[in-house]
């Protein structure tokens, strides 16, 4: 089905991107990266998939789009890591909309497009102790999250101006190789990398819903080929939340050994929120998606993947 489509993916290099991009090109897509390598690199970008290193905010973005006519759109190209986009407001807010801003009006010119794709976040959701549907009222906590609900709001604007097939999914906590911000599970895999089983963390009782990242690039390319026309929301998570406290557990038991933990004062959050769990039954029923990756399995693969990457 991808055998004939020409994709084009903003942030192409990064965590996703590239996991992304892999999966595209194996099925047989001719995909076109972007990525200003800002976190990601294009050593990550497979053989034979076009690279262009570019800011999504560049003035050269509408000419290289047209040129390359795409089938298809899927915007990951983001500044997405939390505590730099509060550091850094006004430029997460020039990345995160201007950036989306310029990408779309490029996209408007592409008579070969069909459809988009569009990355949110969970971020979007306010804090709930239950599990947030599509449908559950938004209340972003922080400047990414606004970010990426006016990302949401500029999508379903040219959906209504171009008909094209627009879908956003709203990603949960992603893990799994190459991940280039330290969130928890790097966090983690990188202090056992170094040999130590006494794991220094911040927070220990916020849950989250972790996905690996395998899992979202097969929903991200499932969106691609199955959603219809108009302008659809999902999310994209497991359904399952662990706290840091039973992901440490959970890499123990992936790895084989016991592992402590030691609080540090320094990496405590004071806004990090209890909860934030996906309810999936509508990507699950829309399209029989489910998450494949168990998260043991998940985190196994990752330290052995660390761990030849170290011996190499």
């Amino acid at each position: 089905m991808l055998s004939d489509q020409k994709v084009l993916v903003t942030g192409g290099a990064g965590f996703i991107g590239s996991c992304l991009v892999q999966t595209l090109s194996e099925r047989g897509a001719d995909v076109l990266a972007l990525d200003n390598e800002f976190a990601g690199s294009s050593a990550l970008v497979p053989d034979g998939v076009r690279f262009e290193n570019i800011d999504i905010r560049d003035e050269q973005i509408p000419e290289i789009v047209s040129d390359f006519e795409p089938d298809a759109l899927i915007h990951l190209a983001a500044l997405h890591y939390i505590p730099y986009c509060n550091a850094n407001p006004e430029e997460a807010f020039q990345v995160n909309v201007m950036g989306t801003r310029n990408v779309l009006a490029a996209a408007r010119e592409v008579d070969s497009l069909e459809s988009v794709i569009f990355t949110s976040s969970a971020a979007v959701y306010p804090p709930r102790n239950q599990a947030n549907s599509e449908t559950s009222a938004t209340g972003p906590m922080d400047i990414y999250g606004e970010t990426k609900l006016i990302g949401e709001d500029l999508m379903r604007l040219f959906n209504q101006e171009t008909d094209v097939s627009t879908t956003t999914a709203r990603l949960f906590n992603v893990y799994g190789p190459n991940e280039t911000n330290e969130h928890l599970i790097p966090a983690i895999v990188s202090q056992v990398r170094s040999g130590s089983r006494n794991i220094e963390l911040g927070n220990l009782t916020p849950k989250r819903d972790f996905i690996h990242v395998s899992d979202v690039a097969k929903a991200l390319i499932t969106l691609l080929t199955q959603s219809d026309d108009g302008y659809s929301t999902y999310n994209v998570g497991t359904g399952v939340e662990y706290s840091v406290r039973e992901v440490v557990e959970k890499t123990s038991d992936a790895l084989g050994e016991e592992i402590e933990i030691v609080q540090d004062e320094e990496r405590v959050r004071d806004s990090d929120r209890p909860h934030l769990k996906a309810a999936i039954s509508k990507i699950q029923s829309d399209f029989g998606w489910e998450p494949e990756v168990e998260f043991v399995t998940g985190l196994r693969d990752l330290l052995q993947q660390e761990e030849e990457v170290l011996v190499t």
